[in-house]
């Protein structure tokens, strides 16, 4: 067998995954220059915010202050708030308040 014929085998080959390469890359720009579906990101979108949702209804019922000795602490995180008049705790953002008693 001649060089030559040894050289186009060779060269037949390298064209060939050339050109699969090719293709390959003309499918991936393809696929990244086309549109996401619109009705997914909507479903995706919309659970992230009923999850959300759900996780803010449980930060915001107020739970009570605890009160020892004059010291107000978050129920949540025992933080020590500056006083009872605080609507949120500076430490987790819990929503708080203080007990009201019943007139007597």
């Amino acid at each position: 067998m001649s060089f030559a014929a040894n050289w186009n085998k060779l060269d037949s080959f390298i064209f060939f995954f050339e050109n699969r390469i090719n293709a390959v890359r003309a499918v991936a720009h393809d696929n990244e220059q086309s549109e996401p579906d619109v009705e997914l990101l909507i479903q995706a979108e919309t659970e992230h915010l009923k999850k959300q949702n759900e996780s803010l209804k449980k930060r915001e019922m107020p739970a009570y202050l605890i009160e020892e000795k004059g010291e107000y602490f978050c129920p949540k995180c025992q933080y020590l708030q500056p006083g009872p008049q605080v609507r949120y705790c500076a430490n987790c953002g819990h929503r708080v308040m203080t007990k009201i008693e019943p007139a007597k």
